[in-house]
């Protein structure tokens, strides 16, 4: 995800790439992140376990988050879809 900064410094001992500005950060922050998946559940989804039973199948819900990225610059265009799926629970 992130580079971490490393100085680097020429024959002279002077720091050829100095930090200027601020440090722009292409990924979201934690409450960012958390504004989707806490914005929009599942029908009946509980907080402590996502099941649901239909007839004698058992299913797992998992909600996947895509951030899409521009197809020609290949950078993040700041959009986000939701995928939700139902997992067979198998034992």
């Amino acid at each position: 995800m992130n580079k971490p900064y490393v100085k680097q410094y020429d024959k002279n001992g002077i720091v050829i790439n100095p930090i200027i500005g601020s440090y722009v950060n292409e990924f979201n922050n934690r409450r960012v992140r958390r504004e989707v998946i806490n914005e929009k559940r599942f029908y009946g989804e509980s907080k402590n376990h996502h099941l649901t039973v239909v007839k004698t199948m058992k299913y797992n819900r998992h909600k996947q988050i895509i951030y899409c990225r521009n197809p020609k610059t290949g950078e993040y265009t700041g959009e986000r879809r939701i995928i939700e799926h139902y997992l067979l629970k198998n034992y």
